[in-house]
This record gives C-alpha cells, sequence and structure tokens, in this order.
C-alpha cells in the first residue's frame, strides 16, 4: 500500500484531472509535472496537516458563532410543525452549511458576507461533481459542452478570481477583512506562504489552486454529515449518549471538542459502514511501471487502486463488519492501531493513506464536529419517513438522497412535554 500511495510515477492528481476534466472545470491546461505537484503537496501539506491544528484552535470562535448564525437564519424548512419543529431537507441543509463553514476558512467575514460571492463558493463545488458526473456518460469531445452548459461558462470561477484577484495582488493590503479572523483564513495564510514566488504563484494560479482544495473541502463533510445524522436518527439512543459527553465536557473549546472518544468513535464507525468512495489511493500510471515484488504490472495509463470497501469490512480488523457498533473504538472492539475519525492506517482508508492523505481532513473534521454537537445539543431528530434508505449507488460514490427529510425538534419543546 505504501509503494501505491508515494511512488511518484504513480500520480494522484493525473486520476482526477482525468476524472473531473480540470483542463475544463477549473481552466487548468493538463499536465503530469510530478516535481511540480510534489512541491504543491508539500506546501498544502505545511499550511493544513501541520500548522493547521494550531490555527483551528483559534478559529474555533469564529466557525462556532458562524453554524450559530446559519442555524438561526438560513436554516430554510420545508414544513413547520404545530409544536415548533422544522421538517427539513437534509441533504441540502448539510451542503449548505458545510459550504458556510469552509467559506469561512477559506475567506473569512468580508468576502463571504456578499451573497454573490457566498454563492458562487457553493455553487462551483457542486457544478464541478455534476460536470464529473456527465463526462462519465458523454464522448470526450463533448466535455466543454458540458461543462459550459453546468457552470454557465465558468461564471462561479470567474466571480471567485475576479473578487479575489486584487486581494492577492495587492499581498492583502487592500483587503478589509478584520484583524483576527483575516490572519486565520487559507486565503491570507495562502499568499504569504507564496508571496516569494509570485512569478510562478500568480493570482490565477493560487486562487484556482483555492478551489481546487474548496472541490475537495466541500463534498466529503456534508456527505458525511448527512450520513451522521441519518445514523443519529436511525440509532436514536446515540443522541442521548453524544449529548451526555458533549455536556460533560462543556465549556467547549476546540481542545475539548478534538477530545470526544465517543463523538469520534461514533463519527468513524459510521464512515467505516458508509465509505463515502469504495475505492482510495486511486493513481494512474505515468509510464509503465511493476511494482517491487514483480507484480503487479501497471501499464502506462491504467488506473490502480485499493478497495477501502473490502478494507474496512474485512472481519479479522473489524469483528461482526456488517453491524453498526458505535463504541468500537472506544471499546478496542477492533484490529486498528489508530481510533479517532482523523487518523490514517492502512485500515482505515477514508482520508487516504501516505503522505498524499488529504491534507485538510482536520479541517474537515473541525466542521464535522462543530456541527454535530450544534445539531445534537438543539434538536432531537428524527427520519420523516422511517423507512428511507440512507443512501444509494453511483459507481464506487455513495450519494444521499435528496428527498430525504428530518424533524428537528428543539430540545425546549421536547423538555417541555409532559
Amino acid at each position: 500500500m505504501t509503494e501505491l500511495s508515494e511512488t511518484p510515477v504513480l500520480s494522484q492528481r493525473a486520476v482526477y484531472a482525468d476524472m473531473f476534466r480540470f483542463q475544463h472545470t477549473m481552466n487548468i491546461a493538463h499536465h503530469d509535472e510530478v516535481k511540480i505537484m510534489r512541491s504543491r503537496s508539500r506546501l498544502y501539506a505545511l499550511i493544513l496537516s501541520v500548522r493547521g491544528p494550531a490555527q483551528l484552535a483559534k478559529l474555533y470562535p469564529y466557525l462556532q458563532d458562524r453554524l450559530e448564525r446559519f442555524l438561526d437564519e438560513e436554516l430554510y424548512p420545508a414544513q413547520v410543525l404545530a409544536d415548533g419543529s422544522v421538517c427539513v431537507s437534509l441533504a441540502e441543509t448539510c451542503r449548505v452549511m458545510a459550504s458556510r463553514l469552509m467559506a469561512m476558512m477559506f475567506f473569512g467575514e468580508e468576502l463571504t458576507a456578499d451573497p454573490a460571492f457566498s454563492k458562487a463558493v457553493y455553487n462551483h463545488p457542486q457544478q464541478t461533481v455534476r460536470c464529473m458526473a456527465l463526462f462519465q456518460l458523454v464522448p470526450r469531445v463533448m466535455t466543454p459542452l458540458v461543462n459550459a452548459l453546468i457552470t454557465h461558462r465558468g461564471a462561479a470561477m470567474k466571480l471567485i478570481l475576479n473578487r479575489i484577484t486584487p486581494v492577492i495582488d495587492s499581498e492583502t493590503t487592500n483587503w478589509t477583512e478584520p484583524t483576527g479572523l483575516k490572519e486565520l483564513t487559507l486565503l491570507d495564510i495562502f499568499i504569504k506562504e507564496t508571496q516569494s514566488t509570485r512569478d510562478y504563484w500568480t493570482a490565477e494560479t493560487l486562487t484556482r489552486a483555492l478551489m481546487g482544495l474548496l472541490l475537495a473541502a466541500s463534498h466529503q463533510p456534508w456527505v458525511n454529515l448527512y450520513i451522521f445524522i441519518y445514523r443519529l436518527c436511525a440509532s436514536p439512543e446515540w443522541q442521548d449518549i453524544l449529548r451526555e459527553e458533549i455536556a460533560a465536557a462543556q465549556p467547549l473549546d476546540y481542545d475539548r471538542l478534538d477530545h470526544l472518544p465517543l463523538l469520534d468513535s461514533f463519527m468513524r464507525e459510521t464512515a467505516r459502514l458508509v465509505s463515502l468512495d469504495k475505492l482510495n489511493i486511486r493513481r494512474k500510471a505515468l509510464q509503465d511501471y511493476t511494482f517491487a515484488g514483480g507484480s503487479p504490472h501497471v501499464p502506462i495509463g491504467a488506473t490502480v487502486c485499493v478497495s477501502s470497501y473490502n478494507v474496512s469490512h474485512n472481519a479479522s480488523t473489524y469483528p461482526d463488519p456488517e453491524t453498526f457498533d458505535g463504541r468500537r473504538f472506544v471499546d478496542g472492539n477492533h484490529q486498528d492501531s489508530t481510533h479517532r475519525y482523523s487518523d490514517i492506517s492502512e485500515q482505515y482508508l477514508i482520508w487516504g493513506y501516505g503522505s498524499l492523505a488529504c491534507p485538510g481532513r482536520f479541517h474537515a473534521t473541525l466542521v464535522l464536529k462543530l456541527a454535530m454537537v450544534n445539531f445534537l445539543t438543539r434538536y432531537q431528530m428524527r427520519l420523516a419517513d422511517s423507512k428511507m434508505r440512507s443512501h444509494w449507488m453511483y459507481e464506487a460514490f455513495s450519494m444521499p438522497y435528496e428527498s430525504t427529510k428530518v424533524i428537528l425538534t428543539p430540545r425546549a419543546v421536547v423538555r417541555s412535554k409532559p
């Protein structure tokens, strides 16, 4: 697995460049320059993985405030019940919530307070994913047409580029984001880290790199949040179990939120059972390659990967692997050396593996834990239709049902009932 992950001529970027056709969706010329991509990966890892936790601890109160405002002002119900409960679309709620929090992480308050900019930040990743799905169904020659139709000729990307370019060109001097939050945004951090190499990291190059990161940061969190809340509805006893743990950890800050073992175990076990992608460590061969053991042989242009589904359902690692066990990673009912949701191991591949594992996993984990804690603290949750299935499969991908509705009952209402 390490050889697959780390061999330079087995390219991760080439796989996703083909899948998402970045030359069209991100307007990036297709190339397989291994040294440049490795350099970019090191930069991403430095900013997101190495320095990320310290940044996130300071960012925590800003994200908590933004999440509270979302729940107070932007939670649009499909129906309001007589007792004050609201019925909401689970997929849309998770998608918009994750977008708002990720936008705050990336761009701060001032830029995202503009409805047009916020809408573009929300639309671009969703449009890119839709393009990816359609690209698999149409001849490659139709890629530009499909992209133009879905993205309205790249309108979201153009708007984002137009708003961010002046900030980068001025090295943030004309950006009026208040001091405090400004220094914590990924936009500010990336601008400062690339200042000495602006000939390469032009405003356009940096913006497209950030949007590539935002694409990765936007899809997985909302889908996993959907699955987590669905599981809370399907196993309602876990709502009370997690509330007790949260109450005992008050007052919450980043460190306390990051050390809630039952929440970590619940999230990891749910993700183990329902992986966003049943395949992982996808790599495309940039030249013919034979693994050190003599096989397999991978011809140039071929893609090789690992079945993360088989790994996560291996009975020797996870006894009774088809059964949900929310305490599995607290009680030790597994043979993996790791137990936290954001961990990486050969037996737990949702973040990838090795040096190219998702560098933004700590950011995504914070967003998910914040959302879970706020939902659990505010609401009693149940499915509007108890027979509604959790997801459907598109190729190797788990896809939420857009029709899933959840009823959120304010806990003050629950407590006041006789």
